[in-house]
């Protein structure tokens, strides 16, 4: 199911300008690297994968997967029954696709920017038999036109980056406005540990990582936690998940590499700019996650309250 969320601008002031641009520029991005994205992952997968005692440490597509488990698992849903969830940023929606085959009774509403990703998410929900359990829509996940308080779960798996502000503030508040009462947030993503200043070579890379992946900054640990507690969000949870995501960060070296030479030679050189910056993003990622001082990868948590009439 597809959907598409219609937005009007009667007036284009600076304000707006400045976002259309953010916009299209994450939509020229993921519609460049489409392909480079399936080759990290068959799944579609875009994001880094999590280790855990018992999966390979070199199979990099189980590792993937268990990361949209791990998601599942912090949106402490209930044990059971039917359940409704939004997937903000959500890519060809392959979270979305591991959530409701674990999730069996559940849906989600998938929302991302750019309509190539729907049309592959569409062709693997139908090879994966789950073309009504997972639904798209076209919009921009801060202000998606989806129903107010209906989710009893959102989350923002590696997309919360392409938000406005350290806070990510526009996208709190609408997942506050989605979720039902006692409803859960999940944010998985990089974060900023600090707002101190970075040294000048490290600023230089990750000014450069940003740039070459639509990202104007990550998210800031505290200005998320007050952004998050503004909403009214409660039991708001923040956990370092950075070594887990060792075993899959560490194979972006090799993998870049590799793949780099091979669509260089399938393109006599030729690839276009934005794919050139995703390639040279890709090892700028690695050396990011190296500078520990600065940078940790983060799954964060956080609990609309639930009403008072329905909490006894």
């Amino acid at each position: 199911m597809i959907t598409t969320t219609p937005a009007a601008h009667p007036t284009v002031t600076p304000h707006v300008k400045t976002a259309q641009a953010r916009l299209a520029d994450i939509r020229s991005y993921y519609n460049a690297v489409a392909d480079d994205y399936r080759a990290w992952s068959p799944g579609m997968n875009m994001h880094f994968g999590y280790w855990s005692r018992g999966v390979n440490p070199l199979g990099r597509e189980a590792m993937l997967e268990r990361m949209n488990l791990e998601v599942l698992h912090r949106l402490a849903l209930p044990s059971r029954g039917a359940v409704l969830l939004a997937d903000l940023g959500c890519g060809a929606g392959a979270t979305a696709r591991s959530i409701v085959k674990t999730r069996r009774h559940s849906t989600v509403d998938a929302v991302t920017l750019v309509a190539r990703q729907i049309v592959q998410g569409a062709e693997l929900n139908q090879a994966a038999a789950l073309p009504n359990q997972v639904r798209f829509h076209l919009a921009d996940y801060v202000d998606t036109g989806l129903r107010t308080g209906a989710y009893d779960g959102v989350y923002a798996l590696e997309s919360a980056c392409h938000a406005p502000g350290a806070g990510k503030c526009a996208l709190v508040r609408e997942a506050a406005r989605l979720l039902r009462p006692g409803g859960t947030l999940v944010i998985a993503d990089a974060l900023r540990r600090n707002n101190k200043p970075l040294p000048g070579f490290m600023e230089r890379i990750y000014r450069l990582w940003c740039r070459h992946w639509a990202v104007n900054e990550l998210a800031e640990k505290d200005a998320l936690h007050a952004a998050l507690a503004s909403q009214g969000f409660t039991d708001i949870r923040f956990q370092d998940i950075s070594l887990r995501l060792g075993p899959s960060a560490l194979q972006i070296p090799l993998f870049a590499t590799r793949f780099a030479l091979r669509e260089l030679w399938r393109a006599r050189f030729r690839l276009s700019p934005l794919r050139r910056g995703h390639i040279v993003a890709s090892y700028a990622a690695f050396l990011l996650g190296l500078w520990l001082p600065g940078f940790g990868y983060y799954m964060v948590t956080a609990r609309k309250p639930a009403d008072k009439q329905t909490s006894h």
